[in-house]
């Protein structure tokens, strides 16, 4: 080893320390310093190497670079910080000092936060109300700031956090230290964000927390409360919305397929959570894959673009490197590209002063109650600094799922928990994909919701051609494709100011006076609605992440709702079937000679048949309309008669 830790403490020397997955051995890696605005800016390499995989970049992203997605963000200037890595080590947990001593850190300024628990209460019912209550989304992150002030800092005192953290924690994917000229980054991190190595792309969603305590010792009590969290249908539909937020990136970033596996269990020292992990296929390059995974829905909320609109709009300062990235960039023996990236959470920013920053936040969906996510935001910062300051007063916590690893009931209610979801994700589409262009082609209008890019996905595995346009660039003059699909989004489908509902109002009106084939979800289903003399109208409950089973057009389908607002009829329509929620005059479908509209989601995993409901309505529409076949079987992606095709790690 040519240097040791003493060595580059002594020179102030940038570095980074990173334990993996409780790893036995610690990657260090050290060279020099880089500041950049863009993902371009950051120093790339290429071709193989002498043997085995070479690191050249490991980088902290701030939340402002999703700025490079078109997204609105708040941004006081932070930058991406990398260092161009010269060397790289692997050291023991013997290697690192203080570890025996613990951190020894003490605070020299209490910590404050940017917004008090009324102030902060105040904000989650404002968006409960009026953003998820007005159809902007599904949930959204909203943070708290704070901030406080260590006495006699130093990078020796921030190597002992590390140290102290890397002893006692456990079941986290990253545990680091990045030491960088002018600040630090040390933090315990839960979630792979996105992992790319020779074309195969990892993403793992987790939300649902399980709060550990000392009456979990007892095998009988830690069952029966573990189940009831299994079964838990709020942790549930948190969890599956987060699922769909990133399969829409999934959808974007892996055009040769993926697949769903879990839900698995991620235990860590103070709390377990719920998972699932997301595996597909590309060949984009891997900082292009970056750029479109900014950033994860667990932190950031559902559509990603509103959220970020709204999180500017409530919070009063930049989230800096709260809820973006760690990025780790090498090459292999191949000179094929690796990516690695963890997501910033449960991670101190701390000034050379010693000025310490963190964020925490809690998910903010439709039946949160603003007090238990006021005390979520705090259980999450003491958890923080207990681990910086090491004064919990408690032994290293030990796993306690091994104890229920074989246990039936936990297996059967995790499994259960996919009984009910849309098969077609589950399983590698690419594998058994129809032949292309054997059916007609779409045009998906974007809307401001990539929920498109999972429709494009399962209608280019059905045998179509699709082409995706932004509302504000569409024009049916131009439009070539047999069909028009007007997709979701958020947004107020009644609010005439609205660019975006004037334009898909006129696009509607336009499509139903030529009699062009369509459909209609979501958002476009309401705007249909409004278009044929319907009402539209608010909920009094969203159902924002709801799987309801419902009557559609004379069949049972379970299917998924992300909808604040709902159409209404009366009675009969003429020339027109109508599909409504049991004993209401609610119209969750319509469809007539050449259009259909679902205000549920056809391509949500909440949406058990989503493959089967597109292929019905495309057929009627292209047997109505051009006389063209599209009846017969085709193929969804996966084939029950081979089993290689099931996803392995369904069963937890």
């Amino acid at each position: 080893m040519h240097r040791t830790i003493n060595d580059l403490l002594a020179a102030d020397h940038p570095f980074c320390l990173i334990q993996k997955q409780d790893s036995d051995d610690i990657l260090l890696l050290t060279g020099s310093p880089h500041r950049c605005r863009t993902l371009a800016e950051i120093p790339r390499k290429r071709g193989a190497t002498a043997g085995g995989r070479v690191y050249d970049t490991i980088s902290i992203v701030p939340f402002c670079q999703i700025r490079e997605k078109g997204c609105t963000t708040r941004d006081e200037g932070e930058e991406i910080l990398t260092i161009e890595v010269a060397e790289q080590h692997r050291l023991s947990l013997a290697d690192l000092p203080g570890l025996a001593a613990g951190t020894g850190i003490r605070m020299a300024e209490a910590i404050r936060y940017n917004t008090t628990a009324g102030e902060y209460a105040d904000i989650i019912a404002r968006v409960i109300e009026e953003e998820i209550g007005n159809g902007e989304g599904a949930n959204f992150v909203i943070p708290r700031n704070a901030a406080g002030r260590i006495e006699g800092f130093s990078t020796a005192a921030a190597v002992a956090i590390f140290s102290s953290l890397a002893a006692r924690d456990f079941g986290t994917y990253w545990k680091f230290l990045l030491v960088h000229p002018d600040r630090i980054f040390v933090g315990s991190t839960p979630e792979r964000h996105l992992e790319v190595e020779r074309g195969r792309v990892r993403m793992n969603p987790i939300s649902g927390t399980f709060r550990k305590h000392d009456g979990h010792r007892f095998r009988a009590r830690l069952k029966e409360e573990l189940l009831a969290f299994i079964h838990d249908r709020k942790e549930i539909n948190e969890l599956f919305m987060v699922v769909d937020e990133e399969m829409k990136m999934m959808a974007r970033m892996c055009g040769k397929g993926g697949a769903i596996i879990g839900p698995l269990l991620k235990e860590m020292s103070r709390l377990i959570h719920t998972e699932y992990l997301l595996s597909g296929e590309s060949d984009k390059d891997i900082l292009e894959l970056f750029a479109e995974s900014m950033f994860a829905a667990t932190v950031v909320g559902s559509p990603v673009e509103n959220a970020c609109s709204i999180i500017a709009r409530y919070s009063r300062h930049s989230r800096r490197y709260y809820g973006s990235a760690l990025l780790l960039v090498g090459r292999d023996q191949d000179g094929c590209d690796y990516l690695d990236s963890p997501i910033t959470i449960r991670t101190a920013e701390i000034e050379r002063d010693g000025t310490l920053r963190f964020s925490v936040g809690a998910t903010l969906v439709k039946d949160s109650v603003p007090a238990e996510e006021v005390r979520e935001t705090e259980a999450k910062a003491a958890a923080l600094l207990a681990g910086i300051l090491g004064e919990d007063g408690r032994p290293a916590a030990v796993p306690l799922l091994p104890r229920l690893a074989n246990d039936d009931d936990v297996i059967e209610g995790l499994l259960r928990r996919n009984e009910d979801l849309s098969h077609f994700w589950f399983f590698r589409q690419g594998r058994r994909r129809a032949q292309p262009c054997c059916g007609p082609g779409l045009t998906l209008i974007h809307n401001g919701d990539d929920f498109v890019y999972m429709l494009r996905h399962l209608l280019e595995s059905l045998g179509m051609r699709t082409a995706v346009i932004p509302w504000d660039r569409y024009d049916i003059s131009r439009d070539t494709a047999e069909i028009t699909l007007v997709g979701p989004g958020p947004g107020n489908p009644n609010d005439r100011e609205s660019d975006k509902i004037r334009r898909n109002m006129a696009i509607t009106a336009e499509i139903l006076r030529r009699k062009r084939p369509a459909l209609f979800v979501c958002l476009g289903h309401q705007l249909l609605c409004r278009s044929l003399g319907m009402p539209v109208a608010k909920l009094g409950t969203p159902l924002q992440g709801s799987q309801v089973e419902i009557d559609l057009f004379g069949d049972r389908e379970k299917v998924g709702f992300y909808n604040t607002f709902i159409p209404s009829c009366q009675g009969a329509a003429t020339g027109i079937e109508v599909s409504r929620f049991a004993g209401t005059d609610q119209v969750v479908a319509i469809r007539g000679s050449h259009f259909t509209g679902f205000q549920f989601h056809p391509e949500s995993i909440l949406t058990r048949n989503g493959g089967g409901i597109l292929q019905r309505e495309i057929a009627r529409l292209a047997a109505g309309l051009f006389g063209l076949d599209f009846s017969g079987p085709v193929s969804l992606g996966y084939d029950m008669a081979h089993p290689n095709d099931l996803p392995g790690g369904i069963i937890p």
